[in-house]
């Protein structure tokens, strides 16, 4: 994911990461002390935190399995982090084994343990670049090999835009994406809206001083829908993750309608 803060301390050591943090929360086991010490003092703020990035995993889980279903076999995931238990090539290869999937994030720091995670799969990669500069990912040799422009292809923004500020562009980002997909193509895009209990969350952590916390953006959902663009939204539409084609009591959770992090997946035509 674009991060926007350096990766290493003044010592050297590795910051911690959200993508490790996550890792955590999803019972992982590729994070360091100081992650799962940032991670906690998230927890203490927002309790609820962990609880939307195991439904956003669920989520991936639904989705990719339903691209598959629509013929997807390649699969481009920008702002990726950890391709650890349970991602996308878990999921669209257990479907189909020929599927390609090649994860992109900006931060170096995950590299070495996201092509240990994918070693010795052909049909995946992991590369180090940064969305807002597509060149680098079209031109990079991960991406030639895996990735085919002239065929349908799934792009996944999952949690991504969160990361990207205003003054970013971030609907130029999607649009440059979008534009480029071959016709029968689908865009996958996830963002935490506006929500009063995570905007408390931050401001007790700032209060309580517990270090450096994640940089974030959140956005309405209509602002989620407009960075489709001229693209075809497919049913649900533009939902709280638990309400997008849940496959069970515990997908759909309790009261679906108050998780404040939507989801949409829409078809170029």
């Amino acid at each position: 994911m674009v991060t926007p803060v350096e990766t290493t301390g003044q010592n050297g050591s590795v910051r911690p990461n959200i993508a490790r943090i996550r890792d955590f929360w999803l019972e992982g086991s590729h994070n360091t002390p100081d992650d799962r010490k940032l991670a906690q003092a998230i927890e203490l703020c927002a309790p609820h935190i962990p609880y939307l990035v195991r439904a956003q995993r669920s989520l991936i889980r639904r989705l990719v399995a339903y691209l598959v279903e629509q013929g997807i076999t390649q699969f481009l995931d920008l702002g990726s982090g950890l391709p650890t238990n349970g991602h996308v090539h878990h999921v669209a290869q257990a479907l189909n084994s020929a599927t390609r999937v090649l994860y992109v994030d900006a931060d170096p720091t995950l590299a070495d343990d996201s092509r240990m995670l994918i070693d010795g799969n052909d049909n995946a990669a992991f590369l180090v670049a940064d969305v807002r500069e597509p060149r680098q990912i079209f031109d990079a040799p991960e991406f030639t090999r895996l990735i085919d422009l002239r065929e349908p292809v799934a792009v996944l923004m999952i949690e991504l835009l969160l990361h990207l500020p205003d003054e970013d562009d971030p609907a130029g980002v999607v649009a440059h994406y979008a534009d480029v997909m071959a016709p029968g193509s689908h865009l996958a895009l996830s963002h935490f809206c506006e929500d009063e209990q995570l905007l408390e969350g931050f401001q007790m952590f700032d209060r309580m001083m517990l270090g450096d916390r994640p940089v974030v953006n959140l956005r309405s959902p209509q602002a989620l829908t407009g960075f489709f663009g001229d693209l075809e939204l497919v049913d649900p539409g533009v939902v709280p993750v638990p309400m997008w084609r849940p496959e069970s009591e515990e997908d759909a959770d309790r009261n679906p309608e108050q998780v404040q992090m939507y989801v949409g997946v829409a078809r170029k035509r």
